[in-house]
């Protein structure tokens, strides 16, 4: 039949097809290796192709737009930064569209870490959308809510992928006023399974429940990829009538890490990010952020081991908001190229390495994050126990 299903493995898992269909006969399922795909009641779809109509992967050609400016940013709020995953630069746009009245959407954590897309309309939520998270995000109804906050004339910001992006303008139909979008680039997405069964895991490892991750800490370390994990452990007193608890912190490097190295090696993504449309300067949000990885090289007075952000400004919208925003933040403008260095995916998609053909098939085996290799990767190792101050210094030499 003609609608959705033919999309197959293309599919990005945005959920505007669940949201559009006028007979509610799509429902996403998770495949084995816990991506989000759309199935159809074949009988109750009429072949409107509603669906098809609605689908970024039939519509990649819309709302694209190159850079015309882009920027170093640092935020100057200690707190903000701090909590960032560089320099801050998407938590000031929703900082400034929640002190317009308007509506935040972005990925957070849930109360057993899931990451979903949520509704932000307070300064107290806003922490919740700050940092990374290397999972892929549900988006769950959010395109609707969007589409109804629009309708009441609230200013709404958007951030995601940039295939959460353009499923959103495809969900809609076009580019509201009152609407802007940031989106990050994107190296590709791991499963929510996959993710799920990392943090079974450390709960084994620490004897306790993780309660907080942070994929892109800057506790220990400052600007870089670690992790900081907490976890929360219950242990009996001497009297063995009472329990009390503790709390423990944890961090590691990446690339180190069972989770973190996979997510690195790109050998864990979502089949379609190996062919991602998005992964050029051909945007599809108003903005888009990142990291400013060649800050030490292109511009080293403004770097800082707080984080800095790139920000690309690829439409009018966004000049508007990025103007809005920037008293927020430390500036200093930049050339495409300088922004580009060390962000391949804004040159091409991650490559598909030949481990991801297997990675996935034992996911539902018992000790499946255990058997994960992480090698010895001697760099990596010498990185992690330098003193950040000295990396630093090397990297401006």
């Amino acid at each position: 039949m003609e609608n959705i299903s033919r999309i197959k493995e293309k599919c990005v898992g945005c959920k505007s097809c669940e949201q559009s269909c006028p007979k509610h006969c799509i429902s996403m399922v998770e495949n084995k290796e816990g991506f989000w795909y759309p199935s159809v009641d074949e009988k109750s779809c009429i072949e409107c192709k509603v669906c098809l109509k609605k689908c970024p992967v039939e519509n990649t050609e819309f709302h694209r737009n190159e850079p015309h400016r882009v920027w170093a940013w640092r935020n100057k709020n200690d707190v903000d930064i701090m909590r960032s995953a560089s320099g801050g630069a998407a938590d000031s746009a929703a900082k400034t569209i929640l002190q317009m009245g308007g509506v935040v959407y972005g990925a957070a954590y849930d109360e057993q870490l899931a990451v979903s897309h949520i509704e932000v309309t307070d300064e107290a939520e806003r922490e919740n959308l700050q940092s990374s998270k290397y999972v892929q995000s549900d988006p769950k109804d959010s395109y609707t809510k969007v589409k109804q906050r629009l309708s009441e004339g609230k200013t709404v910001l958007f951030t995601g992928t940039p295939c959460q992006i353009a499923g959103l303008y495809a969900f809609l139909g076009g580019n509201p006023e009152n609407l802007y979008t940031v989106d990050l680039i994107c190296h590709g997405v791991p499963s929510p399974k996959f993710f799920k069964k990392y943090l079974e895991y450390q709960n084994k490892q620490t004897a306790g429940r993780v309660i907080y991750f942070n994929f892109r800490s800057k506790d220990k370390r400052g600007w870089g990829t670690q992790y900081l994990l907490k976890t929360k452990t219950k242990t009996k007193t001497k009297t063995k009538t009472k329990t009390k608890t503790k709390t423990k912190t944890k961090t590691k490097t990446l690339s180190l890490d069972r989770y973190g190295k996979h997510f690195m090696d790109g050998d864990c993504y979502r089949e379609s990010c190996y062919k991602c449309a998005y992964a050029n300067t051909s945007r599809v949000g108003d903005l888009t952020v990142g990291d400013f990885w060649g800050i030490t090289k292109s511009h080293p007075s403004f770097n800082s081991p707080k984080g800095v952000s790139s920000v690309f400004v690829n439409t009018e919208k966004g000049q508007k908001l990025f103007e809005m925003m920037r008293v927020l933040a430390e500036v200093e403008e930049a050339t495409l190229e300088e922004g580009m260095v060390k962000q391949h995916n804004l040159v091409q998609p991650s490559n598909r390495p030949v481990t991801r053909d297997t990675f996935y098939k034992s996911i539902d085996e018992p000790g499946f994050i255990e058997n994960i290799k992480v090698g010895f990767q001697p760099k990596a190792r010498l990185k992690s126990v330098l003193p950040n101050k000295l990396i630093q210094k090397i990297k401006s030499l």
